[in-house]
This record gives structure tokens, C-alpha cells and sequence, in this order.
């Protein structure tokens, strides 16, 4: 297995740092990974170890405002243009030059909260790019909730300016997912049942802290753009979507949202949508108690529409 780290222009030639893990022996297919947000796309590397162990490489970007793209002194800010739809353009360059330099396999986007919106995003103009998504805590997100914090986040960019911590904001929304687990008496406990890899997020200068007013602006009215109907119509009907989240992650309104994404789906003509939510599982589903059986369930569901993209 080999671990490459490597610069890439994205967007409006914005640099933007990636990693690639290949693994040994002959591929059979990739895996382009959107991380969350408030982290970074080295957390992955144990599951994407496990994805090369069973044949694929597996790749991601740190996206703009996140980790080495950012780096530490600009950490949650966005230097221009519209951060939500900018960092879907990345991953679309980020599909083709994965594509052209592994050649002709079959691409699976792994997106993972902020990431699975990106991802909602992504197969709305993309999905003729890739060959299956798989959507990791996510849900359906077109409640007032969305219309508030639009508002909300649109007031202060007027008031407080681009790049100021939005910590009103982050309070309206990381602050109520906290409000299930208060008794544990751990910080970010929503994330996962894992105490250690809490701490492990807690400790990480790349985690952690607050994004900008500016970003948040953008990603609500991102938000409130995707759930529009010729955008979903725009979505291939033959695209296997996968959903998975832990029954007791709030992101997803302990499954309620979910569900509601899973239907819509359904609702808009997609003909190979599945779900699954795990048992007492919360937001990180790949840093839970259960992650060895999340991460068979993946390669399992990648390993048929691999298989299917072979036998066409």
C-alpha cells in the first residue's frame, strides 16, 4: 500500500490538497471520499487502509476552509466565491483526474456529513461521473431549520462580515446535538460511542474549532437549493444510491431525516436506493463501535455495483 499526498487545482484554480491511497496488487475500483466538516480526510485513513486491503484506492480531498487545504491560519475561511457549490466543482476535478490517471474503473463517491451534502450536491450535476454514491450521515434537510439559519447566517455576514467565527450558528446547530447525550458528560459525544475517538477529534488541531460566517452562508443557501425538483430530476435514475447512519445520530433526527432522504429518492424515479441504520450507533458510523461491520457493509454494496459495471 502506498499513501500519496499531493496538490491539485481545483475550481477557480484553487489549490487543493488531496491523498491517495493505493493499495497493492491490481484495483478494481475507487473510491473518492467527502469528508464532514470541522475535519479533515486523514481520519480516514484506517477505513481507507481496510477499502485498499480489498482492492480499491481510495481518495479525498481536505476541502476549502479544512485541513492542509486551509491549513491552521485559515481554518474555516473562505477567500471568495461560494464555498458549498466551489467545493462540488473540486470534487468533479477531483473525479476526472482520478479517473484519468487510474483509467477506466468504476468510480464510487463515500461521502460523510457536511460531505453527504456535498455529495446531494455532486450527483445532482455529476452523476453521469461515477458509478454509485454512497450518502454517511446524512438526511433530508429542507425544514424551517434550514430557512432560520439561512437568515440567520445571512444577518450576521451583513453585520459581523465574511470571516468571524460563527458561533451563534455552530450553537443553533453542533450545540442541539449535544443536548441527547449530556449526561455522558464528554464533549462532541454525539459523534460516536467511542470515547477514545472522541478525544482523538477533541485533540486534533485540524478539528475542533468554529467555521467561518461566510462559509456557513454559503452552505445554507446551498441547502436551500438542492432539494428543488429539476435538480433532483437532473440525477441519473439508474445511479445505485446507498444511505447509511446510526439510529441515534441527531444529524438525522435519530433516523427520522434519514428516512426522508431515502424516500425522496425514492419519490424522484431512483431505482436502486437502499438504507440501513445501526442500532444505537451515532454520527461517525465509521469511527463507531460497530465500524468493522459498517465497513463490510460498504465494501459489500461496492463490490456489487462494481460487479454490475463489469458485467455491462
Amino acid at each position: 500500500m502506498e499513501k500519496i499526498t499531493k496538490t491539485i487545482l481545483g475550481n477557480d484554480d484553487y489549490e487543493v490538497t488531496m491523498t491517495i491511497w493505493e493499495p497493492d496488487g491490481e484495483p478494481k475500483g475507487i473510491i473518492q471520499i467527502f469528508h464532514g466538516m470541522v475535519e479533515h480526510i486523514d481520519r480516514y485513513d484506517d477505513f481507507a487502509r481496510y477499502l485498499n486491503s480489498k482492492g480499491y484506492i481510495v481518495a479525498g480531498d481536505d476541502h476549502r476552509g479544512h485541513g492542509r487545504t486551509a491549513k491552521k491560519e485559515f481554518l474555516g475561511l473562505v477567500p471568495f466565491g461560494h464555498t458549498y457549490f466551489d467545493t462540488i466543482d473540486d470534487e468533479k476535478i477531483i473525479t476526472a483526474f482520478l479517473k484519468e490517471k487510474y483509467g477506466d474503473l468504476p468510480v464510487i463517491i463515500f461521502a460523510h456529513s457536511y460531505g453527504s451534502f456535498l455529495g446531494q450536491g455532486y450527483i445532482q450535476q455529476n452523476s453521469g461521473e461515477i458509478d454509485g454514491c454512497i450518502l454517511s450521515g446524512s438526511a433530508m434537510m429542507n425544514g424551517p431549520e434550514v430557512a432560520i439559519a439561512k437568515s440567520v447566517s445571512s444577518m450576521q455576514y451583513k453585520l459581523c462580515g465574511r470571516d468571524k467565527p460563527a458561533n451563534l450558528i455552530k450553537n443553533l446547530t453542533f450545540g442541539q446535538y449535544e443536548k441527547p447525550f449530556k449526561k455522558e458528560k464528554r464533549v462532541n459525544a454525539w459523534l460516536n460511542r467511542d470515547a477514545k475517538e472522541c478525544e482523538k477529534y477533541n485533540n486534533d488541531p485540524f478539528c475542533n474549532y468554529t467555521m467561518s460566517i461566510a462559509f456557513y452562508k454559503n452552505f445554507f443557501d446551498g441547502l436551500s437549493k438542492i432539494y428543488d425538483g429539476e435538480r433532483l430530476q437532473a440525477i441519473r435514475k439508474d445511479l445505485p444510491i446507498y444511505i447509511l447512519s446510526g439510529d441515534r445520530d441527531p444529524v438525522g433526527k435519530m433516523g427520522k431525516l434519514v428516512t426522508k432522504l431515502y424516500d425522496m429518492y425514492k419519490d424522484v424515479g431512483i431505482e436502486d436506493v437502499r438504507i440501513k441504520l445501526y442500532e444505537l450507533a451515532r454520527h461517525e458510523i465509521i469511527n463507531e463501535l460497530n465500524k468493522e461491520e459498517v465497513y463490510d457493509d460498504v465494501v459489500a454494496w461496492a463490490d456489487g455495483v462494481v460487479e454490475a459495471e463489469n458485467n455491462k
